[in-house]
């Protein structure tokens, strides 16, 4: 196989054998100046024809097509990070919280609640109690002690952001 080119790949040495199948290892130089070592399998059944240059530049190329994705090239507003801030993480319950409220969780080890608020890498809470119920309270406490000016803060920035929309209807929802 060594000389024989495949896709963009030119088969440069032997490599051994794989230890999950046993199927041949082969060195391969890529057109675009990369070495890679595949499976001989896959080489000759055109599943492996370059180094990943290829499925980068296609990404690219479509992506490019995409006009959703050209007219947020550069923007930050779908990170829902602003200045250092995840107000959605900070607000928003994850899927696998057992609490029911973002950042309170129970600590096994103590036998205690704990309650955590983090703001621009800083944690503003971080506090045990033994009650759910005051872990809760500190919880929302802290959030409107940091949060809601934060808010407020990046509302005023971006109003028409739909990440603080998101976190607006949470934050209306829990005061009724």
């Amino acid at each position: 196989m060594v000389g024989q080119r495949f896709g963009r790949l030119v088969v440069t040495a032997y490599a051994g054998r794989d230890n999950h199948n046993g199927n041949a290892l082969w060195e391969c130089a890529c057109d675009c100046g990369n070495t890679v070592v595949t499976d001989g399998y896959r080489l000759r059944h055109g599943s492996t024809s370059s180094c990943g240059c290829w499925r980068r530049e296609v990404s690219v190329v479509n992506a490019h097509k995409n006009p959703a994705f050209v007219a947020h090239i550069g923007s930050r507003a779908g990170f829902g990070i602003h200045d250092g801030v995840n107000l959605q993480a900070s607000l928003i319950p994850r899927r696998n919280n057992r609490s029911g409220v973002p950042g309170v969780s129970f600590d096994k080890t103590s036998a205690h609640w704990v309650a955590r608020l983090m703001l621009r890498g800083h944690y503003v809470l971080n506090q045990m109690f033994v009650n759910y119920s005051d872990v809760v309270a500190a919880r929302r406490e802290a959030e409107e002690r940091f949060l809601t000016p934060e808010v407020e803060r990046q509302l005023d920035a971006a109003p028409d952001s739909r990440s603080l929309q998101r976190v607006l209807a949470v934050v209306a929802a829990r005061k009724h």
